[in-house]
């Protein structure tokens, strides 16, 4: 996996997911994604991990339209989709974050191995903070 940074778009896998994005009108790409992390038992591999994390992170966009530090085109995309989330891929992107930032995370622990590790787990921390104020919120009203 080619990495350019912390980012959770910032690597090769991320911006193949981008590209199958790009190409529907609906969340079908980060659905499947999202759902791949709770396909594997035991070990979750890194290409997997990278594009549920993609994933997660516009569900959670399409919902409290934190863009800042998304793609150009993936901000694009939400603006032209504004309603394609659900509750359930918000649910659907808290289960996979779990996955991701768990033990048995290929992601994780490279992350952690890296200089840049606890950026990246800071990030990861946000985005379950916003995931699970959507949930929250929705589950509110």
């Amino acid at each position: 996996m080619g990495v350019w940074g912390t980012g959770p778009f910032d690597n090769d896998d991320a911006a193949d997911f981008v590209d199958e994005l790009y190409e529907v009108n609906d969340l079908t790409p980060a659905r499947a994604a999202l759902a791949a992390t709770m396909d594997s038992q035991g070990w979750l591999e890194a290409p997997d991990g990278a594009r549920a994390l993609a994933a997660a992170v516009v569900v959670a966009a399409g919902f409290d339209g934190h863009t800042a530090d998304l793609p150009e085109d993936v901000v694009g995309w939400l603006h032209d989709h504004p309603d394609a989330g659900t509750l359930a891929d918000a649910r659907l992107a808290m289960d996979a974050l779990v996955r991701i930032a768990g033990p048995d995370s290929e992601l994780r622990q490279t992350w952690l191995a890296a200089p840049e590790g606890s950026a990246w787990v800071e990030q990861v921390a946000r985005l379950g903070y916003r995931l699970a104020r959507v949930v929250g919120d929705e589950s509110a009203g």
